[in-house]
């Protein structure tokens, strides 16, 4: 992609692996400062560090509990003291554990909904000083397609990334004041380790199969379109779900 991100301020959540960490490595690529971000897995975060080493004098790795409101604040105050400023945001991060509505349990249920849903709202309501000092402020909120399509033992998911898509449209409407463009991306299934985690082999290879592109989605299928929303060429687009999913939801 031509757009200038050189020397541009992103924060992408959840960026040591799968989808947030492609990203991060397409913005590096393109000469952005990137935050990136981790909440637990100290490994996956060396991991990372190792392999986009080459632009190690862009990334500032930041480590943030998004269950945890306080973590979220010290984040942001970090970001402030290190940049004084942030020309995007991307909500990556994202939880998710099968369960049906019977095993589900209050406390899965709000953990889900703090990582999912709160966290993104924080990280937004956080970022919005930053985001007036940046001449084309983005934010990016990556869902599902499950937002929009249900799916068994999934409720706390499926219900958490339909009320991102609500509160992508909200922000959008309110932070027009301050030109903040907010969108949403909602992936089909994509090959990452969350994925691979909550479905089995059987599964993917039948949810393949059943796409009309007879693929799952890659990351960097969600990326591509990530970076051209934090991009100027995407002015004017506002409070969208943009779904990148090979067509699975046309059947």
């Amino acid at each position: 992609m031509s757009a200038d991100f050189k020397d541009k301020v992103f924060l992408v959540t959840g960026s040591t692996s799968g989808i947030g960490r492609q990203i991060a490595k397409q913005l590096l690529e393109n000469e952005a400062n990137v935050i990136i971000h981790y909440g637990h897995n100290e490994k996956m975060a060396e991991e990372t560090m190792e392999e986009l080493s080459e632009y190690k004098e862009k990334i500032f790795l930041i480590k943030a509990d998004l269950s945890n409101e306080d973590e979220i604040s010290d984040m942001f105050h970090s970001i402030d003291v290190k940049f004084k400023r942030l020309d995007g945001l991307v909500n990556c991060a994202a939880y998710d554990k099968i369960l049906s509505i019977e095993e589900l349990t209050v406390e899965e249920y709000k953990y889900e909904l703090n990582v999912n849903l709160i966290a993104r709202w924080l990280c937004i309501k956080n970022a919005i000083s930053l985001m007036k000092k940046s001449e084309f402020p983005r934010i990016v909120n990556i869902a599902s397609r499950l937002g929009t399509r249900p799916m068994e033992d999934s409720v706390a998911y499926c219900t958490s990334e339909a009320a991102t898509i609500m509160l992508t449209q909200c922000c959008a409407l309110e932070l027009s004041k301050y030109n903040i463009k907010v969108n949403t991306v909602s992936p089909s299934l994509t090959l990452t380790p969350l994925a691979l985690q909550s479905y089995s082999e059987e599964e993917i290879k039948a949810t393949a199969e059943k796409n009309p592109s007879k693929r799952l989605g890659e990351v960097q299928d969600t990326a591509n379109v990530v970076l051209f929303l934090l991009s100027d060429k995407a002015d004017y687009i506002n409070g969208e779900n943009i779904n990148v999913n090979g067509g699975i939801l046309l059947k």
